[in-house]
């Protein structure tokens, strides 16, 4: 069995490293440098840490991220603060903490696994235009353009292809699947530092969820700084996305009683932004074709839930093609996971759009069960049960 994989993001190498490590002949087409460095999702859940874990390059993640146990929301208008801690999870998973890695790390991780292996072949600057069935539906081709002077189409073939190429797929359109939602009306904003001082540090959780007059702020602890998560007004979007003044200013603003203003305008910073939406297809399979990943939903980014959700997923597909499936299985497959996309991922990203508190901060009450769901690590029933 050869599968073709399109994408060579967390989730597409999560697919391929599951496969690859069993001895399966997979083929990762990548548009860009298999070198890039970009990052965004930043949070690795309990759940995907379980999965993570099984592979070699487990104990290097581990000690290139920040662990984080605390979480903690901060109300600076009504001066009041709400704690929890993933270690109520104790009793559920190995792993009762968030870490904070960066993506680039993990993609570089997966990537060095992947070429030790003999059974993943690594096709780099290739951009994957037009899919095609074979006449009697036994496998599937790809063609791509190959990038650099020589311009040269080539064709892959294989028995079954996986979609990881993003958002604004051109083979998901090309099968003719809508991509509904919306889009939020303005982007995400981060600032990263690569300190902070004393007197903010010693107030703060690994992560932090800041409510202020002026806006939310998600702050998170990583191993070479913090990272700053900002969303600005509409009104505001033109100076939000032109340099980092205005993140300066706003951070200023919100721990004015913290920190001084002047040490907000001369620490080194960089920021970046991105888009957020809210969609995703109603169906996860085309015929021999599966979709994983962003290209087959976006959410808000709140505790890296859509990047997390998208690996437990692939790990759940590679298991059932690890079990040498016949259609009734990779059926069940797709309707179980469209099915979580909407009630699971969807649902729960949507409760914290536009800064909401996360529930298990909100609600003593019901903190454990929402926690849970945070974390992901009510879904991994679904990828163990698929286990070998």
């Amino acid at each position: 069995m050869r599968i073709l994989v399109v994408g060579s993001g967390p989730v597409g190498l999560m697919f391929c490293a599951k496969l690859s490590r069993e001895g399966h002949e997979c083929v990762l087409i990548e548009r860009h440098d298999f070198n890039q460095t970009f990052s965004r999702a930043s949070t690795l859940q309990p759940a995907t840490l379980e999965l993570l874990s099984e592979f070699a390059c487990w104990p290097e993640l581990l000690a290139q991220g920040e662990v984080v146990s605390d979480v903690m929301s901060w109300n600076l208008e009504r001066s009041t603060q709400q704690r929890s801690s993933y270690d109520a999870l104790s009793a559920q998973t190995r792993f009762p903490y968030r870490l904070h890695l960066h993506q680039a790390a993990l993609r570089a991780e997966l990537i060095a696994e992947l070429q030790a292996s003999r059974c993943c072949c690594l096709v780099d600057k290739a951009d994957a235009v037009a899919l095609q069935f074979d006449r009697c539906n036994q496998g599937v081709s790809v063609r791509v353009n190959r990038f650099g002077s020589s311009g040269l189409s080539q064709t892959f073939q294989g028995d079954y292809l996986i979609l990881c190429d993003g958002a604004r797929s051109v083979l998901r359109d090309q099968l003719g699947l809508r991509f509904e939602g919306y889009d939020l009306p303005t982007p995400v904003v981060r600032l990263s530092v690569p300190m902070i001082p004393d007197s903010l540090q010693g107030q703060l959780a690994g992560v932090s969820y800041v409510q202020s007059e002026g806006g939310s702020v998600s702050c998170l602890k990583m191993t070479d700084g913090w990272r700053f998560v900002l969303r600005p007004r509409l009104s505001e979007l033109r100076q939000a996305l032109a340099g980092t003044a205005w993140a300066r200013q706003r951070l200023a603003g919100v721990f004015r009683d913290c920190v001084p203003a002047q040490w907000w305008e001369s620490i080194p910073a960089m920021r970046d932004s991105y888009r957020v939406a809210q969609r995703c297809v109603k169906t996860r399979q085309v015929q021999r074709v599966f979709l994983l990943g962003d290209v087959a939903h976006v959410t808000n980014t709140r505790g890296g839930l859509n990047m997390n959700f998208g690996l437990i997923e692939a790990y759940a597909l590679a298991s059932c093609f690890l079990n040498h499936p016949d259609w009734q299985a990779l059926q069940h497959w797709n309707l179980t996971w469209s099915r979580l996309t909407q009630d699971a991922l969807m649902a729960r990203t949507q409760q914290l759009l536009a800064g909401r508190t996360p529930r298990f901060l909100r609600s003593s009450s019901e903190s454990f069960g929402a926690l849970m769901r945070a974390s992901l690590l009510d879904l991994l029933s679904y990828s163990k049960s698929l286990r070998r």
